[in-house]
Formats: C-alpha cells, structure tokens, sequence
C-alpha cells in the first residue's frame, strides 16, 4: 500500500521528467491539476482560489528561468504565510486593518448599447 507521500514523490517524479521532455505538456499537465484541486474545493471557495491562483501566475510568468520561478514561488509562500502568521496571532487586529485598508469602489454604469 503507498502512503499519500509516496504517491506524491512519484507524481511529483512523473511531473519533472515531463518538464525535462516536453515543457509545453508539463504546463498542460499541471494546469489541469491545479484546476481538479480548485474544482475540490467548496463551492463558495473557488472563485476566490482561482482568483489567487490567476494572481500566482501572472507573478511567476515573468519568469522563464525554474530556478528563478520557484525562487519566486517560495517567496510569495512566505510573504503570505506572514500573512496568515499574523491573522492567527491577533485576529480582531488583522481583520480591523484590513477594514480599514479597504477603499470604497465606485461602480460606473456603463451604457447601454442599443442596436
């Protein structure tokens, strides 16, 4: 029987042998799991995971270089786990400054096209 880690050393085998052979197969591949993950989740959660994830990726797309990427990746790991460091430490502080940060947004109604 393979543990959840064995089966995630060797998917994640299979994934770099794939970059190595076919750059362009292993971004399908990994946009689709990366997609079936989102799709796991709660309904009410998803909109919000793709959105961070179309965030993630237009970070990391300026970055050709995998080393350079995963540079890039464990960064943004650790400035949001700072994130999530202080939400967890002082919680009525973290959501009272995120109240505040937030600027009202005006709606701008847009015309409507007659034909």
């Amino acid at each position: 029987m393979t543990t959840g880690t064995e089966h995630t050393e060797e998917i994640f085998e299979q994934l770099k042998d794939l970059y190595q052979e076919d750059p362009g197969e292993f971004e399908s591949q990994r946009d689709q799991i990366i997609r079936e993950a989102i799709e796991s989740f709660p309904e009410e959660s998803r909109k919000r995971a793709y959105g961070l994830q179309f965030t993630i990726d237009a970070q990391l797309s300026r970055y050709k270089d995998p080393i350079v990427r995963m540079n890039k990746m464990v960064e943004i790991f650790w400035e949001q786990f700072a994130v999530f460091q202080s939400a967890v430490s002082d919680p009525q502080q973290f959501c009272a400054q995120r109240q505040t940060a937030r600027e009202p947004a005006e709606v701008i109604p847009f015309p409507d096209k007659k034909h």
